[in-house]
């Protein structure tokens, strides 16, 4: 009787992997056009940018698993990851800590999208409990700015925040911009407070939102005036259900149906579009500023977006200069998005970059410091 010929066990990998490995560099490549290829001309580098840390570690494996096995093919993976290699900068901080000699006071600038203090009680929990925890923490911080986005304030005595923070914040200057009123006692929108006289204030207004604004705030500093955005930009608008989904994605059932994944895909079409005309808005209010420019806000897009790009140009990133790592901002049930920003035009410094581990909300804070080139 013959004896049948051994299988080799490298013949699978090497038929199918080639093949993945091929596939995975175009979308990674692809998602190289997300910055500047508006979403509503095509949304699929913006798909595809929106998973860029993902397709970066995918194709990283393949670039080891080939060099490993001695293989031709890493030469793929390789051209395709360092043909983004700026792309990769803006995703990961080197934590190269800016060293400011100067006798400057720094200003210290804090970010967060609170969810509402929990008003709602997504966290199933008592309703107080987060606005208070979220008092305890800031009152550690010391920021001299906080941009606060999804802000509520309740009156006639229910649910009151902003005589609280005005106290806890040391904060005397206040911009609110209440985007949703119900009851004429529920308010919901944008927040601004400041240790520094507010001077001047702007409500950025776009087209067609329900839920989203910006505002900016002339703040007067040592003698000089910032202009401090505060924006938030469309969100998905994920449901419970569709988080989850997508949390499942690589699961074993994935792919059973399609009415989930055309879903999710519709709302991450129409959030791309929504926020590729904010992002111009907000970048023409940037472009007219008479003053040194601090933006603080939650894009919902991560630094692959075409939001992001629109609205960065010509300002530096806080994290890059000295934050580490990705960064993530988003505290909910997909990991890696950094989608919480503090930019700074060129005319100031910024160092010590903070994202502070607190599940207050769904975004965790960042803040940082700045100085005035002298």
């Amino acid at each position: 009787m013959r004896k049948g010929r051994k299988k080799n066990p490298l013949s699978w990998s090497s038929k199918i992997l080639p093949g993945i490995n091929l596939l995975l560099a175009a979308a990674i490549m692809l998602s190289y056009l997300a910055p500047v290829v508006s979403p509503k001309t095509t949304s699929i580098p913006a798909l595809l940018g929106l998973i860029y840390p993902v397709l970066f570690i995918l194709n990283l494996f393949f670039l080891i698993w080939w060099l490993i096995r001695l293989r031709w093919f890493f030469i793929i993976p390789l051209i395709a990851l360092l043909i983004g290699w700026n792309v990769f900068l803006k995703h990961f901080g080197l934590g190269q800590d800016n060293i400011i000699q100067t006798n400057q006071n720094p200003l210290k600038v804090l970010s967060y999208n609170v969810r509402m203090f929990d008003v709602q009680n997504w966290r199933q929990g008592q309703e107080p409990v987060t606005r208070d925890s979220i008092m305890s923490f800031l009152n550690r911080e010391n920021a001299d700015i906080v941009c606060f986005q999804e802000f509520f304030h309740g009156e006639k005595n229910y649910f009151p925040t902003v005589e609280p923070f005005v106290d806890i914040l040391m904060a005397g200057y206040i911009h609110t911009d209440f985007i949703i009123s119900k009851g004429g006692n529920k308010h919901f929108g944008l927040a601004t407070f400041s240790r520094f006289p507010i001077v001047n204030k702007g409500v950025i207004h776009f087209k067609g939102a329900v839920a989203n604004s910006g505002i900016y705030s002339d703040v007067a500093v040592d003698g000089d005036t910032i202009r401090i955005f505060n924006v938030h930009l469309e969100s998905v608008k994920f449901s419970s259900s569709d988080y989850k989904y997508v949390s499942e994605l690589m699961g074993p059932g994935a792919g059973q149906t399609s009415s989930n994944s055309k879903i999710i895909f519709s709302k991450l079409k129409n959030a791309f579009y929504q926020r590729a005309d904010q992002a111009k808005v907000v970048a023409g209010h940037i472009e007219q500023s008479p003053y040194p420019v601090i933006l603080c806000g939650d894009f919902n897009d991560t630094p692959s977006s075409f939001a992001y790009h629109t609205i960065s140009h010509g300002l530096q990133d806080a994290f890059l200069n000295s934050g580490f790592g990705l960064g993530s901002t988003y505290a909910g049930d997909v990991p890696f998005l950094r989608i919480d920003f503090i930019l700074h035009g060129p005319e100031m410094l910024s160092s010590n970059y903070e994202r502070y581990n607190v599940n207050f909300s769904d975004h965790y804070p960042i803040s940082c410091f700045y100085y005035a080139i002298p």
